[in-house]
């Protein structure tokens, strides 16, 4: 009977064991993505608040919205000039439910939209030109 009751409870415990890695690796496989910094990206959502371009200090200024409570790092800003591409490394953080004044300088007229990379791959800003004032 005592090797019985040994039997039964291995058997048991084998068992729980396999749901175990089996529930892990569930779970692991559909957890969304974490960027650099531990940050969950898909809770991640900004917008363009407004925006001015100063042609003869060629300045380009955007406020962005950060709508959720995950901080985002800006990392880029992209200019289509037609078919060229001028990149402006950014290095901003744009805090979790905040407003963010980003002021870029040297940047020429001619321009017909932008896009904000940050460092959740899935998430950017799109703008284009006529948004400015």
């Amino acid at each position: 009977m005592d090797k019985m009751v040994v039997l039964l409870t291995a058997s048991i415990m084998a068992i729980a064991g396999i749901f175990t890695l089996w529930g892990a690796n569930l779970v692991r496989r559909t957890l969304p993505p974490e960027n650099t910094t531990g940050e969950v990206c898909h809770a991640a959502l900004f917008r363009f608040y407004s925006g001015n371009y100063e042609k003869d200090t060629k300045k380009l200024i955007l406020v962005l919205e950060n709508q959720r409570s995950v901080e985002l790092r800006l990392e880029n800003l992209y200019l289509i000039y037609g078919e060229d591409v001028k990149t402006f490394p950014l290095n901003e953080r744009l805090e979790g439910n905040m407003l963010k004044s980003l002021i870029v300088n040297e940047v020429n007229d001619g321009f017909t939209s932008g896009t904000v990379k940050t460092n959740c791959p899935d998430v950017s800003l799109y703008f284009s030109y006529s948004q400015l004032t």
